[in-house]
């Protein structure tokens, strides 16, 4: 019925013989029920679903047939809950038809209760069409599939499509329904049909022997999160042609699991709009080969070509071809990358015999082309491949032997073992033409569509280890955030890599008030990165920075012993002005936190140095050697300071380093707390002549020797004349103020009121970060 002897056979691609299709004759003409007035269903439409009429239909419908679904004059909806598709049949949605999907999510319900909600891992939901272990079926016609993902679900105040970018920000799985769900499948044909707004994928076909998409339309908001097009999973002889795909995830994504492969896909003369582009991944654990993609045009995606996988879910991916493809205003052009998520595993990916040819990116990008090591590198061949504004574009090469076609573009990536080999016939290439490829996604004007609520744009960046997220590594996400700063939301994980923001106005955000779910971690050294300021596994250059919900932690010493010399690790250095730290964890032994202010310029009595302002609200802070240092002008309230094992503890070493300098460090309402078994601890010693430091209202334990300060190295330096060491209404244990050093100092109330927060740092633009928090939670 639907494959007969066509033009489409090469030895990488589907090995049927592929021609249009044709809509077989009906076995019985369906006759819509409901209208909808200007996109809009009655308010009781739920309640006259055509569920049973529609599978009743199929069920007694003779193989070779079709049953097709006609509008009724104004009537043009059929409104249902889950169907299940027969062998031999075809459902046919008539143009200016709609098949509408219900949005009770108990008709979706695996278990009860189990569609419509948040939770882990797993499935939730049945698709609103269902095929499974089913031949020669398919889906045709010129109406329209309706998943309604932007309506709102019965009695819920929220659209399945608000309840999956939910989950994305609480790094939660929504359990929503799909529009169609292909499994154990032989023979199926999607024609010419419209699919709409689903709630999650419109169409995955798993474990099949022969599935076509052609001339098929998918039209969903590039603002609906998961809306993944069209994913053939571990399937063979799998064709996708003529079709234009505008989704909020990957428009196509090739997968395979564990013993299951997929091979002979053919992606042909096929338009990709806003989505996540041409991908194969992120599973590809049961090998992926033999994949053609021929004749495509893609515009407006967040990625172009990509393969992505990870050792948590990788396998070999070899023998795939791109030709003839323009890309245009596409964020990422090419991603090759065996690090999409931060999993670690034993199921490695590798990519073989991968060829771009023919393929013009006409305006820049970032591209990434790379092996997983030097035993599992990229194989890459460039055949005429060229790339607009590339000095405007980033490229990263590592891992990679690539090879160089007969006909050169301008695409010649170098890197880190990266090895190039050029064809010895090779000469200047062409660049394919591309202009008169980017023409506008189709007029659907016979596919109708219910009113469905469009999420907004979301500008935060969303950082997820499993990727999940828009990004699998924080760094990236800064420096891909505009220069005028960007909301980085970091789902909880452990993230190791080492952080540098530069960029003001970057907010970095845990989704959850537990700090510790989601933590930053490196592990460099003073002694390993080349001086004591190199070694912070967070840098914060920038002004006007934010970080809430996340853990700070360099971890050197958990594999090296604390020596005198060259064990100093930052988990944390601060530069920059009015930079706020709210509950942010921050761990470490000695040098934790470097609250410090930029290079200063002059000396002697020209030293001139900017004022750094930084707040930090509800942190925990631990370390034990002068874990809090640094020249900034920094207030820590309501924090928690933690001083763990050593022989002799500091709590501050604080820098001001002339009398005029705009710097010191003052604790509001902290608690000085310490690990089971630690004493002898100091609350700071004056790292520089004119150190100041001031506690307010804190509570000390037992811990804090009573002498409380000391000098900076006894019998060397005498900063402590000079230093300005106070306290005002110390509590605890440790708040022996008769027997502390007699350099320090006690506040008066009124001497006092000029170290609160709103004063202190107030400045001549008179900032209060008070006040900032205060409104942020009452937006929150």
């Amino acid at each position: 019925m639907l494959f007969i002897a066509g033009t489409y056979a090469a030895p990488a691609q589907d090995a049927r013989h592929v021609v249009e299709p044709h809509i077989p004759p009906a076995c019985v003409v369906l006759q819509a029920r409901v209208a909808a007035v200007d996109g809009v269903l009655r308010a009781d439409a739920e309640g006259d679903l055509d569920t049973a009429r529609i599978q009743l239909a199929m069920d007694q419908c003779a193989a070779g047939k079709a049953v097709e679904l006609k509008a009724n004059g104004s009537k043009q909806t059929f409104l249902a809950g889950p169907l299940t598709l027969r062998s031999g049949v075809t459902l046919v949605i008539d143009a200016d038809t709609s098949l509408a999907a219900s949005i009770n999510p108990r008709l979706y319900d695996i278990t009860p209760g189990s569609c419509g909600i948040l939770g882990e891992h797993g499935r939730g939901c049945k698709p609103l069409l269902n095929g499974n272990d089913i031949s020669d079926a398919g889906i045709m016609g010129d109406g329209s599939i309706d998943g309604r993902g932007g309506a709102r679900i019965l009695g819920e105040n929220v659209t399945w499509w608000q309840l999956a970018h939910r989950a994305k920000v609480l790094d939660k799985y929504q359990k929503v329904p799909g529009l169609i769900e292909l499994s154990h499948v032989h023979e199926f044909t999607l024609y010419r049909i419209t699919l709409r707004d689903s709630p999650a994928h419109h169409v995955v076909v798993h474990n099949s022997d022969g599935f076509t998409a052609w001339g098929v339309k998918i039209m969903t908001p590039g603002t609906a999160r998961n809306t993944d097009g069209i994913n053939p999973v571990s399937s063979t002889n799998v064709t996708i042609a003529h079709c234009y795909i505008h989704a909020g995830d990957d428009n196509v994504a090739i997968s395979s699991g564990q013993g299951a492969p997929a091979s002979g896909i053919s992606i042909l003369d096929d338009h990709f709009y806003t989505g996540h582009g041409m991908s194969i991944g992120s599973g590809t654990g049961g090998g992926i080969a033999h994949v053609l993609v021929r004749n495509l045009t893609i515009e407006g995606a967040t990625n172009g070509i990509r393969i992505k996988s990870d050792p948590s879910r990788g396998g070999l991916v070899q023998d795939i071809k791109y030709e003839n493809v323009c890309i245009r205003n596409v964020t990422n052009p090419i991603v090759l990358t065996p690090h999409y998520t931060n999993f670690s595993g034993e199921l490695i990916p590798e990519y073989r015999d991968i060829t771009l040819r023919n393929v013009h990116v006409v305006t820049p990008g970032d591209y990434i082309l790379a092996g997983l090591d030097a035993e599992h590198e990229l194989g890459l061949t460039l055949d005429n491949v060229f790339a607009d504004g590339l000095n405007d574009s980033h490229v990263l090469s590592e891992y990679a032997s690539i090879t160089l076609g007969s006909a050169l573009g301008n695409l010649d990536p170098q890197g880190p073992n990266v090895t190039v080999a050029r064809a010895p016939d090779g000469r200047p290439g062409v660049a394919l033409p591309c202009g008169a490829r980017f023409v506008p996604f189709p007029a659907l004007k016979s596919a109708p569509r219910l009113n469905v609520e469009v999420p907004p744009e979301d500008k935060t960046l969303y950082v997820a280890a499993d990727g999940t997220g828009d990004y699998y590594s924080i760094q990236r996400a800064i420096d891909v955030a505009p220069a005028g700063g960007a909301v980085i939301s970091v789902a909880p994980g452990t993230y190791h890599e080492v952080l540098t923001i530069n960029k003001p106005h970057i907010v970095l955000r845990g989704p959850y008030e537990d700090a510790s779910k989601t933590l930053v971690v490196a592990g460099k050294s003073s002694g390993t990165a080349g001086g004591t300021l190199n070694s912070a596994t967070v840098n914060v250059l920038a002004d006007d920075f934010l970080a809430e919900n996340i853990s700070f932690v360099n971890d050197f010493n958990r594999t090296h012993p604390q020596l005198q010399q060259g064990s100093q690790a930052v988990a944390l250095l601060v530069r920059g002005d009015r930079d706020i730290f709210e509950n942010v964890r921050i761990r470490g032994n000695q040098d934790t936190l470097y609250a410090g202010v930029g290079e200063c310029s002059g000396s002697g009595a020209d030293r001139a140095c900017p004022v750094a302002r930084q707040y930090f609200d509800r942190c925990f802070i631990e370390g034990n050697v002068d874990f809090i240092f640094g020249d900034g002008k920094t207030v820590f309230d309501h924090c928690v300071i933690r001083s763990n094992q050593h022989f002799e503890g500091f709590i501050t070493a604080q820098g001001k380093s002339y009398a005029g300098q705009d710097s010191g460090f003052v604790f509001h309402d902290c608690r000085l707390v310490a690990t089971p078994g630690v004493g002898n601890v100091y609350l700071g010693r004056p790292w520089r002549p004119y150190a100041t430091v001031v506690y307010l209202n804190t509570w000390m334990d037992a811990h804090v020797i009573p002498a409380g300060w000391r000098e900076w190295h006894p019998g060397e330096t005498d900063y402590l004349p000079t230093a300005t060491y106070a306290e005002y209404q110390s509590s605890g244990p440790g708040a022996n103020l008769l027997l502390r050093e007699p350099h320090s100092g006690r506040l008066s109330r009124q001497q006092s009121e000029k170290f609160e927060p709103e004063y202190f740092l107030r400045g001549s633009d008179g900032w209060n970060p008070t006040a900032i928090l205060k409104r942020k939670r009452f937006n929150d």
